[in-house]
C-alpha cells in the first residue's frame, strides 16, 4: 500500500511545536545552520544572502512563500537584531520562520492562508559582528561595531573599552565616590541609582561607567571603545551627524547598507515588523501634525514621529498587538537614525516597532494575592441593622498627611526593576554592588544588573512571547493593502459608442500607500488599464490612469470611459501594482 505523498510528509513531520533556541545557543554558525536546515526541508523556504559584515560574517535572510511569488503579491519584511545586544529578538524571528514553515506543511490552514496570499521575509539577525558579545567570554552587552573614533581627542583609538575589572567573567557597572559625580542611591533601594536633582537639596556622591580600564589616566573609564557605531542609529533619517555611535556617514557600516539594499531591491514590501528596543505599539504614536489626510507630494521633507493618518493606523495595530500579546513594554531609545524609521519616513513602508521584553516595573503577585484580589465581600448586616452612610468622596485628606504622601519618595524605574526581580525569584539578574580595587582609579564598586537580562525573559515567558508574536504576524496578512476590480460594467449606448464604468476598492485595513509613502513618491502608484479589442477607440477617459489614494476598510475609486467599439466586443480592467496585489476582470458589452 502506497500513501499519498502530502500525507506521507505530514505523518514523518514532529507533531509538536518548534522548539524556541536559548539566546545563549544561537551563535552566528548555528543560526546560519538552522536556516539553511529551513531551506533543505521545505520547498516554500528560500535563504537569501543580504551581505556580509566588516569582521567577513554573513547576513543571511529567509523568504517563506506558497511557491515562486507572483508580481504584486505583498510581503512582509521582519526583522531582528539590529541592536547588537538583543539576540533575544533573532531567537524569535528564528523560530517565526521554522515554525510558520512547520505548520504550513502540516497543512495549518492559518499559515497555509498567509503564505498563499502573502510573502514573509525574515532577517533574524542583522547586526551580526555585535551580537557575537553573546557567545565571547568575558560576557558583555555590546551595542557596538565598525570603526573606533578617538571619543576624548588624545591621539588615540580604542584604549578605554569594556573590561573585566574584577576578573569575575562579566562586564557589569562600575561606581566611584567623586566629588564631581551625578549618581546618588535610589531612596526607596540602595541597589538602584539615580541622578541627584539640585532642585530638592540632592548632592551628587558618584560617577558611573561600564566596567572598564582608564588605560590613558585621564581619570575617566570606557569612555573610548574599541568600535563605535550603533548599527541601529546609522540609518539616513535624521542621522546624527557628530554622534560618535552613529558612524562616519549614513549606511557606512556593511550590514546597514545590506539590509538597505534588500529593502530597495524588494518593492513588493508593504509592511515592516522589527523586533528590537524600539516600539510604537503599546505606547500610543502622537502624530506629527499637518495635514490630516497625510503625505502631501510637495512637502518632501520628512517629520518626526508618523503622520497623522499613519499614527491612527499604528494605534488601531496597536490595539490589536496589545489584546494579542499582553505587553506592556513601551521600548526605550530614540529611535533618530533607526532602520525602522528609514523605512517609514524615507520608504513610505508603515514599520512596526516590537519590544518583545524588558524587566517589569510591576511586582509578580503571587497566585494566593491574584485569587484574593477582588473577592472579598462585605460581612452580612445583621437584622435591623441600619446601613452605614457611603463615605464622601469628596472629603479632604488632612493637609498634613496630604503633603507627607507628597513628599514621599517615588521608586526609580530601575527599583521597579529590582522589586520585580525579587518577587518573581529572578534575582540572580542583578549583582550586588561589591568594593573592589581599580587598578588605575582605585576603591570603586562594581555590580549591577547582570549583562542581557533586560532582554531576556525567563525560559517559560520567551517561549509563551514566541507563540503570541506568531500569532500577532499571522493576523497581519488581511491587513495588507489588497486592489480589486469591484464594479465592471459596459453599457452599449448605441451608434457603436460603449460606456465603461468601473471601480476599484481596497477592503484591508491598511491603504495603498501611507500617509509618508505619498509625501515620499518612493512606492510605485496602483497602474489601472482598460483593456479592449483591436479596432476599438478610447474617445473619452485615459486608456490609463495611475492611482495613488486608495484608502484602507473600503476605499474606492470610480472610472469612466467612452469607447468606439466593434460588435461582440468584449472589455477588461486591469490593475497592477508592486505591493498590493494584481486584479483583471472582463465583460461583455450589454
Amino acid at each position: 500500500m502506497h500513501l499519498p505523498l502530502a500525507l506521507l510528509s505530514l505523518l514523518t513531520l514532529p507533531q509538536d511545536t518548534t522548539q524556541l533556541v536559548p539566546p545563549a545557543e544561537l551563535t552566528h554558525a548555528k543560526l546560519g545552520e538552522r536556516l539553511k536546515s529551513l531551506d533543505t526541508a521545505h520547498d516554500h523556504a528560500l535563504v537569501l544572502p543580504l551581505g556580509r559584515s566588516r569582521e567577513g560574517l554573513e547576513v543571511l535572510a529567509v523568504r517563506l512563500s506558497d511557491g515562486d511569488p507572483p508580481p504584486g503579491r505583498p510581503a512582509i519584511l521582519l526583522v531582528a537584531n539590529v541592536d547588537g545586544p538583543h539576540v533575544f529578538s533573532s531567537t524569535l524571528a528564528l523560530y517565526v520562520a521554522e515554525e510558520l514553515a512547520r505548520r504550513f506543511a502540516a497543512g495549518d490552514e492559518p499559515a497555509r492562508a498567509l503564505l498563499a496570499e502573502t510573502t514573509l521575509y525574515v532577517v533574524p539577525r542583522v547586526n551580526v559582528d555585535a551580537a557575537e558579545s553573546r557567545f565571547a567570554t568575558p560576557l558583555f552587552e555590546n551595542e557596538t561595531s565598525g570603526r573606533g573614533v578617538d571619543n576624548d581627542r588624545d591621539g588615540r583609538t580604542s584604549e578605554d573599552g569594556p573590561a573585566d575589572v574584577d576578573g569575575d567573567g562579566q562586564v557589569l557597572t562600575m561606581r566611584w565616590e567623586d566629588p564631581e559625580g551625578e549618581w546618588i542611591p535610589d531612596p526607596t533601594d540602595a541597589r538602584a541609582l539615580v541622578k541627584a536633582d539640585a532642585a530638592k537639596g540632592q548632592t551628587g556622591r558618584y560617577k558611573v561607567a561600564v566596567e572598564s580600564r582608564d588605560s590613558d589616566g585621564d581619570e575617566e573609564a570606557g569612555e573610548d571603545p574599541a568600535h563605535d557605531t550603533r548599527l541601529n542609529a546609522s540609518f539616513p533619517h535624521e542621522w546624527q551627524e557628530h554622534a560618535p555611535d552613529a558612524g562616519l556617514f549614513p549606511l557606512d557600516e556593511p550590514e546597514a547598507r545590506a539590509l538597505a539594499d534588500f529593502v530597495l531591491l524588494h518593492p513588493d514590501i508593504a509592511l515592516v515588523v522589527t523586533y528590537g528596543v524600539l516600539d510604537n505599539l503599546v505606547e500610543k504614536p502622537k502624530g506629527s501634525g499637518g495635514d490630516a489626510g497625510g503625505g502631501a507630494p510637495g512637502a518632501r521633507i520628512p517629520r518626526s514621529g508618523p503622520m497623522e493618518a499613519d499614527a491612527k493606523l499604528l494605534e488601531e495595530l496597536g490595539r490589536r498587538y496589545v489584546e494579542a500579546t499582553k505587553s506592556k513594554v513601551a521600548g526605550r531609545g530614540s529611535d533618530k537614525g533607526s532602520f525602522q524609521a528609514w523605512a517609514y519616513q524615507h520608504r513610505g513602508l508603515l514599520s512596526l516597532a516590537i519590544a518583545p521584553w524588558d524587566i517589569p516595573t510591576e511586582a509578580e503577585k503571587k497566585e494566593g494575592e491574584k485569587k484574593k484580589e477582588g473577592a472579598e465581600t462585605p460581612p452580612e448586616k445583621a437584622e435591623g441593622e441600619k446601613e452605614a452612610p457611603p463615605a464622601d468622596p469628596k472629603q479632604e485628606k488632612p493637609e498634613k498627611e496630604k503633603q507627607e504622601k507628597k513628599d514621599e519618595p517615588k521608586p526609580s524605574d530601575d527599583a521597579k526593576r529590582l522589586a520585580w526581580c525579587d518577587s518573581a525569584g529572578e534575582g540572580q539578574r542583578f549583582r550586588a554592588w561589591q568594593a573592589s580595587e581599580h587598578p588605575e582609579l582605585g576603591p570603586v564598586e562594581i555590580g549591577g544588573f547582570v549583562p542581557f537580562t533586560r532582554y531576556e525573559p525567563p525560559a517559560a515567558k520567551a517561549t509563551e512571547i514566541a507563540g503570541q508574536q506568531l500569532e500577532f504576524l499571522l493576523g497581519l496578512g488581511p491587513t495588507l493593502p489588497r486592489v480589486a476590480v469591484s464594479e465592471l460594467t459596459a453599457k452599449d449606448l448605441g451608434g457603436g459608442l460603449v460606456e465603461v464604468r468601473a471601480a476599484i476598492t481596497n477592503a484591508a485595513l491598511l491603504p495603498l500607500q501611507t500617509a509618508a509613502g505619498r509625501r515620499a513618491q518612493q512606492i510605485r502608484p496602483a497602474r489601472v488599464r482598460l483593456l479592449h479589442p483591436e479596432g476599438a477607440e478610447v474617445i473619452a477617459g485615459a486608456t490609463q490612469e495611475l492611482v495613488r489614494d486608495l484608502e484602507g476598510s473600503g476605499g474606492r475609486q470610480e472610472f469612466r470611459w467612452l469607447v468606439k467599439s466593434v460588435p461582440g466586443a468584449e472589455m477588461a480592467l486591469e490593475v497592477d501594482t508592486d505591493n498590493a496585489g494584481v486584479a483583471r476582470k472582463i465583460v461583455e458589452v450589454e
